[in-house]
C-alpha cells in the first residue's frame, strides 16, 4: 500500500498552519538582548530540524539555564519539510524508502523532552483514519512525509523549555562574516544585527545547474523553451500537450518529471493482471530522456532492519583490515574486486541454477566460469556490451526488453530475487565504502575516477525509486509515452528554430528541453551565492587531493568548516558536506550526523561564557584616602 494524507486524521491538516503562523521575517525579529546567547541554523529542511531538536535535547541534558535564542532561517515557509516534502506536493510523488525504514527521531534515549516520539510507521498507525493497518513494506507519499516532519516540529516547539526561544525566520541568507569568533549573517534585505555564538549550515539542495547557461540563454530563441530545473514541479506545466520534450538526466528527479507530465495531467494508472496499464488524458507530451549512461534506474525494493540483505564478504574484518592501513586507498585495486564478488555472490545465491549451492560453491563457480558470461557490476554498468547488442540497434526496444528481464529478476525482493539481492549488496557495500572514504580517503587518481564515474553508477543502481514508480515508467515506455532513443549521450546544438540533439547514431530536433538533474555543489561553477561569498573571504576552502580538486567544500571529521574561521563555530550538515563524506542525501539521523558534533562545542562555549559572566568583578577604588606611614622611623 502507498499511504498519503487522505488516509490520515484530518486534524493533521492544521499542523502546517500552526507552523506558518509562527514564521517571521528578518524585520520582525526582536531586538538583541544583552543577556541572551544567539545561535543560527541556516536551512529549513529535515536536516535543519534535526539540528534544532538535537540542540534543544542536549541543552536540557546539560542543564543550560541561560537564555538562548535560536534563529532558524529558511528561504520559504516549509520549515522541517523543506521543498521536497512539503504538504502541498501531489500524492503520486512517493518516498524512496518504505515506511519501516524512516524516522525523524534519533534512537530512543533514557529520557527526552518530547514524549511519544514515533517512527513513521507508528505515527501513521496512530493517526490513520483508514481501517487498514500500515505494514513495514508499505510506502508513502512525500506530502505525507512532510506532515510527519511538520508534526514533529510542532511537538518540538510545544515542549521546548522557556529559556530557549526559537524564531522561524523566512529569510534568504546570502553572506556571512566573523567578528571576534562570532558569526554575523546578511540576508537578501540587510545585515542582521545579531552576533551568533555558533552556526550550522543545513542548506540541502541549494545549487543550480549552470552547464547549459551560455548555450541556452533565455533570450536565445523564442521557439525554444528550456527549463533549467524541475522543482517546483509546477514549472513543468509550461510544456504543452502532445509535443516532443527532451529531458536531461534519468535519475530520481526525472521520475518526478515523468509522473507530473503524465499522471499529473490527468492520466490514470491502473492494475490489470498485476501489471500497470495507463489510460492517457491526451495532455501528455512524448518524453525523450538522455544522460551520460542513458539507462533508467533500477527499482529500490522494500527493506528495513531485520529484513534486508546481509553482506557475506565485505564484513567487519575486511573493513577493519583496510582501515588499519592508515593510508589512502585505491578504489579499483583495493575495493572493487571484493565489491564485485559480493554482488555476484548475491545474484547467484538466488538464481535458479545455483541457489542450492553453498556460498563457497558459488564462489568456486564464479572463479571457474567464463567471466564474459557472468553477471557482474560491469554488466550493470554497460548492459549493451554485456548483451552483445549493437549500438545502432533500436535502443528503445532494448531498454523495454531489459526492463522486463530486470523486473522479473527482482519482483520478490532482495531476500528472494537475484537482481534485487545484487542491488542490495551494492547498496550495503556502498555504506562500507563511504566509511573507508571518510576514514582513509582515496588516492588522487582513484578519487577522481570514483567521483566522476563509479559514485554516479552506484547511486544510479542501488538508490533508485521504489518499485511502484519504476513499474509506471516502464508501462509508459511500453506505451510509447517515454522513448529511449539515445544509446550514446547526445550533444546539444542550437539551431535557428530548434535544438538538435545528436550522437553517432541518431539525431532529433526539439523545441522543449528540461534539465531534470539535481545540481551538485561546485565552487568552480559558483552555483551557490552564499558559499561563493564565503569562499572569497577565505571561510570556505575547496577539497584538494594532489592535483585533483573537485569543487566541494572542505570540512573536518566533525563537519566543521576548514577555512580561515579562527575559533568560530561554523559547521555544515547534510548535502553541503558532500565531497568529504558520501551519502549525505539521506533522511537518516545516523549517517554523518554533524548536528551532534556541532552541539557539543556550542554548548561548551555557552557554559564557559556563563562561568565567566558569573565570576565576581572585583575592583579597588582609592578616593579621599588618608595615607598613614606605617614604616617605623
Amino acid at each position: 500500500m502507498i499511504w498519503n494524507s487522505a488516509y490520515l486524521d484530518p486534524h493533521l491538516n492544521k499542523v502546517p498552519k500552526h507552523i506558518y503562523s509562527q514564521i517571521v521575517n528578518d524585520e520582525e525579529l526582536p531586538a538583541e538582548k544583552s543577556d541572551a546567547i544567539y545561535i543560527a541554523i541556516i536551512g529549513g529542511g529535515p536536516k535543519g530540524f534535526y539540528a534544532l531538536d538535537r540542540f534543544i535535547s542536549k541543552a536540557i541534558d546539560q542543564n543550560i539555564h541561560k537564555p538562548i535564542n535560536i534563529h532558524w532561517f529558511n528561504h520559504n515557509r516549509e520549515f522541517a519539510s523543506g521543498p521536497h516534502f512539503q504538504p502541498t506536493l501531489p500524492s503520486y510523488l512517493i518516498m524512496n524508502d518504505c515506511i519501516a525504514e524512516i524516522s525523524c527521531w534519533e534512537e530512543p534515549e533514557s529520557s527526552h523532552y518530547i514524549p511519544n516520539r514515533l517512527k513513521l510507521i507508528d505515527w501513521i498507525h496512530q493517526n490513520k483514519s483508514a481501517e487498514s493497518n500500515p505494514n513495514p513494506s508499505d510506502f508513502c507519499s512525500r506530502e505525507l512525509m512532510g506532515l510527519y516532519l511538520m508534526d514533529a516540529l510542532h511537538k518540538t516547539l510545544s515542549h521546548k523549555p522557556n529559556q530557549i526561544e526559537v524564531s522561524l525566520v523566512n529569510s534568504n541568507i546570502l553572506d556571512m562574516d566573523i567578528h571576534m569568533d562570532r558569526v554575523q549573517l546578511t540576508s537578501s534585505k540587510k545585515t542582521l544585527p545579531f552576533q551568533y555564538e555558533s552556526a550550522i549550515f543545513c542548506t540541502g539542495h541549494s545549487y543550480s545547474n549552470m552547464e547549459e547557461e551560455d548555450l541556452l540563454a533565455s533570450d536565445c530563441n523564442e521557439n525554444i523553451l528550456y527549463l533549467p530545473q524541475t522543482y517546483p514541479v509546477e514549472l513543468l506545466d509550461e510544456i504543452p500537450a502532445q509535443v516532443d520534450v527532451a529531458i536531461k538526466g534519468i535519475g530520481l528527479t526525472f521520475m518526478d518529471a515523468v509522473l507530473h507530465l503524465t499522471e499529473g495531467r490527468g492520466g490514470i494508472f491502473y492494475k490489470q493482471d498485476h501489471e500497470y496499464r495507463y489510460l492517457p488524458s491526451g495532455y501528455e507530451p512524448i518524453i525523450y530522456p538522455f544522460s551520460r549512461r542513458n539507462l533508467p534506474m533500477l527499482p529500490r525494493n522494500a527493506f528495513w532492519n531485520g529484513n534486508k540483505y546481509e553482506l557475506k564478504i565485505m564484513n567487519e574484518d575486511w573493513l577493519n583490515l583496510l582501515k588499519s592501513r592508515n593510508e589512502p586507498l585505491n578504489f579499483e585495486r583495493d575495493i572493487l574486486p571484493t565489491y564485485n564478488l559480493e554482488a555476484q555472490l548475491a545474484f547467484y545465491s538466488y538464481t535458479h541454477a545455483t541457489q542450492e549451492l553453498t556460498s563457497a560453491e558459488i564462489l568456486e563457480f564464479i572463479d571457474t566460469f567464463d567471466a564474459t558470461k557472468l553477471f557482474s557490476i560491469s554488466a550493470l554498468i554497460d548492459p549493451m556490451t554485456y548483451s552483445k547488442v549493437q549500438m545502432e540497434t533500436n535502443y528503445h526496444e532494448f531498454i523495454v526488453d531489459l526492463s522486463i528481464y530486470s523486473m522479473k529478476l527482482s519482483d520478490q525482493g532482495e531476500l528472494k530475487s537475484p537482481m534485487a539481492a545484487a542491488i542490495a549488496a551494492i547498496r550495503e557495500g556502498f555504506y562500507l565504502i563511504a566509511e573507508l572514504f571518510s576514514h582513509n580517503g582515496f588516492d588522487e587518481e582513484s578519487q577522481e575516477s570514483f567521483e566522476k564515474y563509479w559514485q554516479g553508477f552506484i547511486n544510479h543502481t542501488a538508490f533508485g525509486p521504489p518499485r511502484d514508480s519504476i513499474d509506471k515508467l516502464f508501462c509508459l515506455a511500453k506505451d510509447g509515452y517515454v522513448k529511449f532513443m539515445f544509446s550514446e549521450e547526445p550533444v546539444i546544438e542550437v539551431q535557428p528554430e530548434a535544438l538538435l540533439l545528436k550522437n553517432s547514431y541518431v539525431e532529433k530536433e526539439f523545441n522543449f528541453l528540461i534539465d531534470a538533474r539535481i545540481p551538485k555543489g561546485n565552487l568552480k561553477l559558483k552555483n551557490n551565492k552564499l558559499y561563493e561569498r564565503m569562499r572569497r573571504k577565505g571561510y570556505v576552502q575547496e577539497i584538494v587531493n594532489g592535483n585533483y580538486s573537485n569543487g566541494k567544500i572542505a570540512v573536518d571529521r566533525e563537519g566543521k568548516l576548514i577555512g580561515n574561521i579562527q575559533n568560530g563555530l561554523i559547521y555544515l550538515y547534510g548535502i553541503p558536506t558532500d565531497g568529504t563524506y558520501l551519502q549525505n542525501d539521506s533522511l537518516s539521523r545516523e549517517t554523518n550526523n554533524f548536528s551532534n558534533t556541532w552541539c557539543q562545542p556550542t554548548l561548551e562555549r555557552i557554559k564557559n561564557k556563563s562561568i565567566l559572566e558569573s565570576r565576581p568583578n572585583y575592583s579597588l577604588t582609592f578616593t579621599n584616602v588618608n595615607y598613614t606611614n606605617l614604616t617605623p622611623n
